[in-house]
């Protein structure tokens, strides 16, 4: 069963392919009534649903796919902010169950400032509880997955730096550390303070400033800048073998960029599946701002990836077309029905 978080009705759909062929039988409302309902998680027979203010805890009492019961699990979420909502306004969590941890992604409410409470990646117990910051300068992390015990992210970088900078990063997420926002990109390269007057109020630096950004590692992978990078899924075992030690980015696409970039899926490819550094990046899903022969406009923005254990990928756009669409390993045969 796929489930999927509409953000604009407040609803969380279900999407049963109980004869296996690639199509879902139908679309089912598992629950509703969210604000801004971004990501969902599954976590010891209950299922949590991020959104803007808070975390629901929701629980299907007779098992028949629909989850009547909610309770607030988290609430005040950029509680202490000067601006607790708004700005970025997507809320990613991802359970760890070995450890008994959650963490949670809360975006800057700027493109740059400074501010407290936001553009980090917290850290809760798995009833909810202690509260703490894992990291800092975060600016937009939709994308969190778990993978062989270490926490990783994607991040949206600012705009109004040229077409260039910064490179988004995807990366571990370490606790205690710093990922550059509002300061700087990459492995510690500074923005220039006066492209833009927002990045002008930022002066003048501190030594505290200075610190944080000496601190910065170099990312597992750097992509294009203004991509947007959204959900990741590392790949399995029922991947063909190029598609194995690696992980699946959507790249939702610019919107103020020249030309414009991104509106594809790419593969970040490792030497083995415990290492933290991407050997090469290249594209596997793209079509959704054809190119040829003469350009056309975009008809889709990937947003979600998630895969099964058939060797299956599937893709979610919000934007412009919305879909799901099921990517299938070539060669694989067609999907048999069972009896």
């Amino acid at each position: 069963m796929l489930y999927v978080a509409n953000k604009n009705s407040g609803e969380i759909i279900a999407l049963p392919d109980k004869d296996h062929d690639g199509v879902a039988d139908t679309a089912i409302v598992a629950a509703s009534g969210f604000n801004k309902s971004h990501d969902l998680a599954f976590y010891n027979g209950a299922m949590y649903v991020a959104e803007e203010r808070r975390i629901t805890k929701c629980t299907d009492e007779n098992h028949d796919g629909i989850y009547e019961t909610t309770s607030v699990f988290i609430d005040n979420i950029a509680k202490g902010a000067r601006q607790p909502g708004g700005g970025h306004d997507t809320r990613t969590i991802v359970f760890d169950p070995a450890n008994k941890k959650m963490y949670l992604s809360i975006g800057s409410s700027c493109n740059v400032c400074r501010e407290e409470y936001r553009a980090i990646i917290e850290e809760y117990s798995d009833d909810g509880t202690g509260r703490r910051t894992l990291a800092t300068g975060i600016r937009n992390a939709v994308g969190m997955t778990l993978h062989n015990g270490r926490l990783w992210a994607t991040n949206n970088g600012s705009d109004w730096e040229g077409n260039d900078i910064p490179p988004e990063w995807i990366d571990v997420v370490r606790d205690g550390g710093f990922y550059g926002h509002p300061f700087a990109y990459a492995h510690g390269i500074y923005f220039d303070f006066n492209a833009h007057p927002e990045y002008h109020e930022l002066l003048p630096l501190t030594s505290e400033d200075s610190t944080q950004v000496r601190s910065m590692k170099q990312p597992a992978a750097l992509i294009q800048a203004h991509s947007a990078p959204m959900a990741i899924e590392f790949s399995n075992a029922s991947f063909p073998p190029q598609f194995r030690n690696g992980a699946f980015v959507a790249l939702r696409g610019s919107w103020n960029r020249t030309p414009p970039t991104g509106y594809k899926v790419v593969f970040l490819k490792f030497d083995n599946d415990q290492s933290t550094t991407a050997s090469y990046v290249t594209d596997v899903v793209t079509g959704f701002q054809p190119d040829s022969p003469n350009p056309k406009p975009v008809w889709g923005r990937p947003v979600g990836v998630a895969a099964d254990l058939r060797g299956n990928l599937y893709v979610g756009s919000d934007d412009i077309t919305q879909f799901i669409v099921t990517i299938s390993p070539v060669g694989n045969p067609s999907p048999r029905k069972e009896k």
